[in-house]
């Protein structure tokens, strides 16, 4: 496993050593902040194969 970096992935705090998540190869600093990133990734997907981005598009 690599080594754990001093801050969120998400929200950018420092990582306690009580409590620390590791998911989706990054590190967060509780499980609220790895739930929102999940969240905003879930929001941004890309585009399907075949098909323009809505900003190209206009």
């Amino acid at each position: 496993m690599a080594d754990r970096p001093a801050t969120c992935a998400h929200c950018d705090k420092r990582l306690s050593k009580k409590s620390w998540y590791y998911r989706n190869g990054k590190w967060f600093c509780k499980r609220r902040c790895w739930e929102d990133a999940k969240a905003k990734a879930a929001e941004v997907k890309p585009p399907a194969e075949g098909q323009q981005p809505a900003a190209a598009a206009a």
